[in-house]
């Protein structure tokens, strides 16, 4: 079952991992994937100060395990899995969600890889998760809705409810994908390939996050996801300003709310507080 079911209280998500363990000292470049193995108290310290700060569902630290051959590391993919389920795991959330996102080898205007392959890696990503005991799969940034599909039918034939959620960009008539698909489309998309709950990650802060969550929410029965990034680098949004915007996207439908890149417990703790507030409960 999927936390955050439409009607219900708002369930909180974790925040970054990647930017955060950055800020621990992990080479830039490397793979976060890296510490999992190498030094798993980084990557637990994350997870439990995320749990602190009030969130519920932590995905594990395997964003690049789709394309782990790719990263420039020797990793096993089923090792990692199994890691880092165990290292989310300790920070007693209410659930632990699989994560994988995209290969990186499907980008708009260039030739991308064949089907067989992107089901390849998907199916071997999924199935180590799964086989890692995680409670639900959770596909991130989804770019293309030809790589989302593939990754999503992978995630279902682990018979795992799967969440997706996709990275749009502000257009003329709202947000879209990268290949100029209406954003609204691309998650209705989803929804009807059988996702379980379908939103956006690693978008700004801001009004077009609020109305896409609302168009999206006019729209499709399923549980919606935000995760927006805290600012490009060098140009952070403060604790403040982040939790007035996820509130508002709450406000418009969102029910499983957290962050992404450059969110940290600060950004979760203000959030907590500003769902709280009076006000601010999410639509039913």
């Amino acid at each position: 079952m999927i936390p955050g079911a439409r009607g219900a209280r708002v369930t909180r998500l974790d925040g970054a991992m990647g930017t955060a363990l950055l800020d621990r000292g992990l080479p830039p470049g490397s793979p976060p994937e890296a510490w999992v193995i190498e030094r798993p108290w980084e990557v637990e310290a994350v997870h439990a100060a995320h749990a602190a700060a009030g969130a519920e569902v932590l995905l594990t630290c395997t964003f690049n395990l789709a394309r782990l051959d790719l990263a420039g590391q020797a990793l096993d993919g089923a090792r990692v899995a199994t890691r880092a389920a165990a290292l989310a795991r300790k920070a007693r959330p209410l659930a632990v969600a699989g994560c994988a996102g995209p290969t990186g080898l499907v980008r708009p205007g260039r030739s991308g890889p064949s089907p067989a392959e992107l089901r390849e890696r998907y199916d071997a990503a999924f199935r180590a998760l799964s086989d890692a005991g995680v409670d639900l799969l959770w596909i991130e940034t989804q770019l293309d809705p030809g790589e989302a599909r593939a990754a999503l039918g992978a995630a279902r034939r682990t018979g795992l409810a799967v969440v997706v959620t996709a990275f749009l960009v502000p257009g003329p008539g709202g947000m879209t994908a990268l290949d100029g698909s209406p954003g609204v489309q691309f998650l209705e998309m989803l929804w009807r390939d059988g996702a379980a709950a379908v939103g956006v990650n690693c978008v700004a802060p801001d009004a077009h996050l609020v109305r896409v969550v609302a168009e999206a929410a006019s729209r499709l029965p399923i549980p919606l996801v935000v995760k927006p990034n805290a600012g490009l680098p060098g140009q952070p949004v403060g604790p403040a300003a982040f939790a007035g915007a996820v509130a508002a996207a709450a406000r418009a439908g969102a029910t499983l709310v957290g962050g992404c890149c450059g969110a940290g417990a600060s950004h979760l703790r203000a959030v907590a507080a500003a769902l709280v507030a009076p006000g601010s409960q999410a639509r039913g």
